[in-house]
């Protein structure tokens, strides 16, 4: 009875306090100290009271279970620990400095493409600084290439360039301490675009002379593979937010801000304190923060979006990004003993120990996993309660995880989602984990792809066989369940221990599945991301046509405009088109009927320079707080399944329809690699044709199509196809006619 009134009483306290606050700086305090509280009444439980005793396998599960439970519960002590106070740093400005000190900005790259540099050098020359002469921009190319060097010259930034690739992105750092002097020095990504305030946001702080090194949060203009494989884009924010957002914030209290690799300053002299740039691990920025704090110089943390750049953009690029980032903590915990490190104080050494312990989320997550499967499958116990005893102990405690976090997270992380993210890095960070830990074997440093396009949908199998596999364990357990039900003869199991399992058994299966879909990669028509705007132009085809066109989407490489569409004529191909009085001159790539509307699709061919700045300046350098500052929408996991499944094949409508076509019976036949292949015309354009053909045809791919009354055949470039049973339906761009 006891129990019952201890569930009831503590469900009754957890509701009062979470709604009261939602306001009440206290009463949010006693919500943590009711979520550890309970959480202790927990483990205190399942340590005394519920180590299976059956058998030594099942001794040693229930072990390693509690030893997990208890390893997150040390995790959640931290985040109380951190989320226990809420004060906010006031805020410097560049006015705020009494001179204004020289700046290096290194922008350290390999192989990133052309594109994405020149991108990069606009955007850093836009940067406002009151004495733009005394800001020098430094492209730290490892790559060692010509055509970087050539970019470099033409809009008169330095190049710089080493004899060998030592010690990686660090080493490539560290040589540009050598040939450079200034009094400043900003560390961006070649992908991480800042924004036009960024020295004015940050260099205040270095009024304080204790002040060593200032960072900024890294955020993306880009849909990370959760959102974009899982259709959630408006529905969940990037999996990073919460740790760029929050968690830094917090540690910042504690002058334990971490360096995370970009968008950071540093002064010149921290960095000769502790002799540039930190190797030997393959997270340097992590090293390099600590081994700074170590000395004695005060870190800043700048809660605002001051630079955007690219989030990996497949399952795949993520995995490999998560595995360096694991083994290199692992590396230096290794390197520097943390808890023996003289200089950081003991709320800074249990942050990085923290820090450390949370890439082990691999292993936990392998073991809650794997423990109903094996009760399910092989009667080996991880834990011996009765259903009610758990669920009087664990519900308290689950609840008051759920509802601390709901109050800490602002809307920047569910727990839910948190477990997916978990589950679905779970196998890749174990083996990381343990191998990186047991192992001397080195893994190379590799530079996260930029710039993935494809129109194809595929599955990664190897990045996801072992939740396959899970999965069908799991798919096993719910057989075995069923059995148990109709014919208990044939298959016996605790009924007790049967529901602490099968709820577990189902949570585990939702997680796993939506792991899964994860590694569906959905296709990238663009290499680039296009961003919503609200401008007005005027387009016309180089010629007498004139009209007014909004403007909705757009980046360097093109835009999507709308206007009536009786304002449309045939001959509307290679275009003029006006934006704030800046000129772009393109091709139509594609147009879409709507009612008395039409969205053309513009891919820019010219775009000249002073025209090309002001692309950078409207998409990516200047603040966009509305996207900045978003939470999580409709995120529950149910929802994100089914909407899955119903997205799934559904394609852009700039893909479905390359312009205003008329339904056709034409065919014809064309040759590739000394085969002719007849086709038939679905539908066509002055622009195009939709052919189907039972050819392979890739995107790219250039063919000569023969038609019944064209005296010599009509060039195409295939511009999509996807492929259904033995057929190919393909969309095609006209290059060259002589009808």
């Amino acid at each position: 009875m006891w129990l019952f009134l201890y569930t009831i009483i503590s469900l009754f306290l957890l509701i009062i306090f979470y709604l009261a606050g939602q306001k009440s700086t206290l009463f949010k305090k006693g919500t943590i100290i009711l979520f550890l509280f309970f959480n202790l009444i927990y483990l205190g439980w399942r340590t005394f009271y519920t180590v299976p005793s059956i058998s030594i396998l099942s001794v040693l599960a229930g072990i390693l279970l509690l030893l997990t439970e208890w390893g997150g519960f040390l995790q959640s002590f931290v985040f109380g620990i951190l989320f226990w106070t809420d004060t906010k740093r006031n805020k410097k400005w560049l006015a705020d400095l009494e001179i204004l000190p020289t700046v290096d900005i290194f922008v350290a790259t390999y192989n990133e493409p052309l594109d994405l540099l020149k991108r990069m050098i606009v955007a850093c020359q836009l940067i406002d600084y009151p004495d733009k002469h005394l800001v020098k921009i430094y492209i730290c190319d490892d790559g060692n290439r010509d055509e970087v060097r050539a970019l470099c010259q033409k809009y008169g930034v330095i190049h710089v360039t080493r004899s060998d690739n030592k010690h990686a992105k660090a080493g490539n750092l560290n040589h540009a301490l050598t040939v450079s002097n200034g009094e400043v020095v900003v560390t961006l990504d070649a992908d991480m675009i800042p924004r036009k305030n960024f020295l004015q946001k940050t260099m205040g702080y270095f009024s304080d002379e204790r002040v060593g090194f200032i960072q900024a949060p890294q955020a993306f203009f880009n849909d990370d593979p959760f959102q974009f494989n899982l259709f959630a884009e408006e529905r969940i924010i990037n999996e990073q937010d919460f740790f760029m957002r929050k968690l830094e914030e917090k540690k910042d209290h504690y002058n334990a801000t971490m360096y995370i690799g970009s968008n950071a300053l540093f002064k010149r002299t921290t960095l000769d304190s502790v002799n540039g740039f930190a190797t030997g691990v393959i997270t340097e920025d992590m090293a390099t923060g600590m081994l700074i704090q170590a000395k004695g110089w005060e870190t800043v943390f700048v809660n605002e979006v001051l630079a955007v750049g690219l989030a990996p953009e497949t399952y795949k690029d993520l995995i490999k990004q998560r595995d360096r980032w694991c083994r290199g903590n692992i590396q230096v915990m290794k390197k520097w003993n943390i808890f023996t490190l003289k200089g950081l104080s003991w709320m800074q050494k249990l942050l990085y120990i923290d820090g450390i312990h949370y890439w082990f989320f691999g292993v936990y997550k392998m073991i809650f996993l794997f423990a109903p499967l094996l009760y399910l499958l092989f009667h080996i116990y991880s834990l011996q309660a009765s259903f009610v005893d758990l669920l009087y102990f664990w519900l308290p405690a689950f609840l008051s995880s759920q509802l601390f976090f709901n109050l800490v997270s602002d809307k920047k992380r569910t727990v839910m989602w948190s477990n997916v993210y978990e589950i679905a890095l779970a196998p890749s960070m174990a083996y990381a984990a343990l191998s990186e830990l047991f192992l001397k074997k080195k893994k190379k440093f590799h530079v996260t792809r930029k710039g993935v396009q494809t129109d194809q949908r595929y599955f990664l199998f190897k990045s996801s066989f072992v939740h396959i596999f899970l999965l069908l364990l799991s798919l096993i357990s719910l057989v075995k369940i069923l059995l148990f039900w109709i014919r208990p003869d044939l298959v016996q199991f605790n009924p007790s221990s049967l529901y602490i399992n099968i709820f577990w058994l189902l949570y585990n299966i939702l997680c796993i599945s939506i792991a899964i879909l994860v590694a569906v990669e959905r296709p990238r028509y663009r290499s680039t991301e296009r961003f919503p705007v609200r401008k007005h132009g005027l387009l016309d085809n180089l010629a007498s046509f004139k009209t007014e066109v909004k403007v909705q989407d757009l980046n360097e490489f093109g835009a999507r405009l709308s206007t009536q569409k009786s304002n449309l004529v045939d001959s509307l191909e290679h275009i003029h088109l006006t934006i704030d009085g800046y000129s772009f001159y393109g091709i139509v790539k594609w147009v879409i009927d709507k009612n008395d509307s039409a969205e053309l699709g513009i891919q820019f061919q010219k775009v000249p320079p002073e025209s090309y700045s002001y692309v950078i300046s409207t998409v990516y350098s200047t603040p966009q707080k509305e996207k900045d500052n978003r939470g999580y929408g409709n995120s529950s996991l149910l929802y994100t399944f089914f909407n899955f499944l119903f997205k799934t094949e559904k394609k852009p409508e700039s893909h479905k329809r390359l312009t205003i076509r008329e339904r056709s019976k034409l065919t014809g036949e064309f040759l590739k690699e000394g085969t002719t292949y007849p086709f038939s015309v679905i539908d066509a354009s002055v622009s195009g044709y939709q052919i189907k053909t039972k050819a392979k045809l890739a995107v790219g791919e250039i063919i000569s199509l023969q038609l019944p009354n064209f005296e010599k055949p009509v060039q195409v470039e295939i511009r999509w196809q996807k492929r259904r049973v033995f057929r190919t339906y393909a969309g095609s761009k006209i290059l060259r006619s002589t009808n």
